[in-house]
C-alpha cells in the first residue's frame, strides 16, 4: 500500500469524480483508476461504485476514508518533524501571482529567501485572484495573493496593504476631469472581464452614482489596459504603480476615490502555515512588505 494510492483515494472521495480527481491531482484518468483498483486489490474491499453521477463510496469506503486521511495526517507530520529536525530548509512551493511581479515584490522576495534559505525555490505562476485560491484550495497551487477576502474557510491570509485604485484618465480627455465622474462615464471605459475582487467594487462605484459608463471595452490583463489607456484609448482604473508605468508612455492623469481601494493577502491554507517551508516563506513575506 503506498501513500500515493491513499491519496487519490480521498481527493476521489472528496470531489465523487474521476476526472475531477484526475484534473486536482494533475494525473490522467486511467493513472487514477489504476490507483484505485490496486488498493482495492490490496485490501480486498470494494471502495467506491460507480454511477452515472460519478464515484460513491460504498459502506465500507466510506469508514476507511477516515482512516485513509489519519495515515496521510500522520505522514504530513513526520515531514513536517523531519524539517524541523534538519538544519537546513529544502523544498519547492508554487506561488500565484494575482498582479504583477515588481508591485508584489517577487524579486526582494526572492533575494530575501536566499539570504536564508537557498535551497527553498518558488514555481511561480500567474494568474487572477479567484483563480489563485480556487487553485490553492485544490491544491494546485501552495500559496499566492489575493485582493479581497478569502472565499474558502480553510485559507489563510496574511493582510498586506490596503491598495488604493485611482480613475485613469488619458491626456487627450483631462478637461473632462473637471466635469466629474458623469462627464467621464460618456468615455469609452476599459474593463477587465475576469471574476475578480476589484470588479465587484466598481459595480456599486458607479450604480451609488446613478451612472453607467456609456462604452466598455473589455481587456484581459493589468498590462494591456494599462499601455491602452496611456495611447488614449480609454478611462479605466490603476493602481499607483501602473500610473507610473503608463505614464513612461503616455500622459495619464488620475482622480482619486475613496471606495476605490481593496485589501492585498498573501494566502495558503491554514494546516500548511505549520509546514516550516511555508512558515520561512510567510515571514520573509511579512518581511519584504514592512510588516515584521
Amino acid at each position: 500500500m503506498e501513500l500515493y494510492q491513499l491519496k487519490t483515494f480521498v481527493v476521489v472521495a472528496e470531489e465523487g469524480h474521476l476526472t475531477r480527481a484526475a484534473e486536482r491531482l494533475h494525473a490522467s484518468q486511467p493513472t487514477i483508476s489504476a490507483h484505485i483498483k490496486a488498493l482495492e486489490d490490496e485490501l480486498e474491499t470494494r471502495l467506491f461504485i460507480r454511477t452515472p453521477k460519478g464515484m460513491r463510496l460504498t459502506e465500507a469506503g466510506s469508514r476507511l476514508r477516515d482512516k485513509a486521511g489519519e495515515v496521510l495526517r500522520a505522514a504530513r507530520e513526520l515531514k513536517l518533524e523531519a524539517r524541523n529536525m534538519g538544519g537546513e530548509l529544502v523544498g519547492d512551493l508554487s506561488i500565484g501571482l494575482n498582479t504583477d511581479a515588481e508591485y508584489l515584490r517577487i524579486v526582494p522576495l526572492l533575494n530575501s529567501l536566499a539570504t536564508q534559505h537557498s535551497k527553498i525555490t518558488l514555481q511561480i505562476l500567474q494568474s487572477a485572484s479567484t483563480a489563485v485560491q480556487g487553485q490553492i484550495n485544490q491544491g494546485k497551487l501552495d500559496c499566492g495573493f489575493i485582493f479581497g477576502p478569502p472565499r474558502h474557510a480553510d485559507i489563510l491570509t496574511v493582510r498586506l496593504e490596503t491598495t488604493r485604485f485611482f480613475v485613469a484618465v488619458p491626456d487627450i480627455w483631462k478637461d473632462r476631469i473637471k466635469g466629474g465622474l458623469a462627464a467621464l462615464a460618456e468615455l469609452p471605459w476599459i474593463m477587465d472581464p475576469s471574476d475578480n475582487p476589484l470588479q465587484r467594487l466598481i459595480g456599486p462605484f458607479f450604480s451609488t452614482r446613478n451612472l453607467k459608463p456609456a462604452y466598455e471595452m473589455e481587456v484581459d490583463g493589468d498590462e494591456v489596459i494599462r499601455v491602452l489607456v496611456a495611447a488614449g484609448k480609454g478611462v479605466s482604473f490603476l493602481r499607483e504603480n501602473e500610473l507610473k508605468a503608463a505614464n513612461r508612455i503616455g500622459v495619464v492623469h488620475a482622480v482619486p476615490f475613496e471606495e476605490l481601494s481593496i485589501d492585498l493577502h498573501f494566502v495558503c491554507l491554514k494546516r500548511r502555515d505549520q509546514d516550516p517551508v511555508m512558515r520561512a516563506v510567510i515571514d520573509h513575506v511579512r518581511k519584504v512588505w514592512g510588516l515584521e
